[in-house]
């Protein structure tokens, strides 16, 4: 792979880390004025859904940005676009759909049928394999 598509990855990396960072700032911000403003009543249901939700989101959030992080360690490692599993090359326009991608197509379908349908693996680098639906 071409130094220019790295560094093209890159950004879009970066740029989408900036993202779900705002993300996860502005969903604290909104805990923080719903909590002021509790005074008002309100349905406690409505309250925990909310809360829920949010806190979905933001584990969320933070497993993408795992994911990000650890593909911008691989870019400066020298490692980004390689298979994890097999060493073959990740194609670009999987890295394109995916720039977090740490597995070829093939693996990765070897390692959701290995898990189940509609699991994911996560393999931050300096972290042990984590698996999460």
């Amino acid at each position: 792979m071409n130094t220019k598509t790295i560094q093209q990855l890159k950004q879009e990396l970066l740029d989408k880390k900036g993202t779900l960072s705002n993300m996860q700032a502005m969903n604290k911000q909104t805990d923080v004025e719903r909590d002021a403003s509790l005074t008002d009543v309100m349905d406690r249901s409505e309250v925990e859904e909310s809360w829920f939700n949010k806190e979905r989101m933001s584990q969320h959030w933070k497993v993408e940005l795992i994911q990000i992080d650890s593909a911008l360690q691989r870019i400066e490692a020298g490692t980004f676009g390689v298979c994890e599993e097999c060493d073959d090359e990740i194609p670009v326009k999987r890295l394109r759909v995916r720039p977090d991608a740490s597995l070829c197509l093939n693996c990765q379908e070897s390692a959701e049928r290995e898990l189940g349908h509609g699991h994911r693996m996560v393999r931050p680098s300096s972290a042990p394999t984590q698996f999460l639906q």
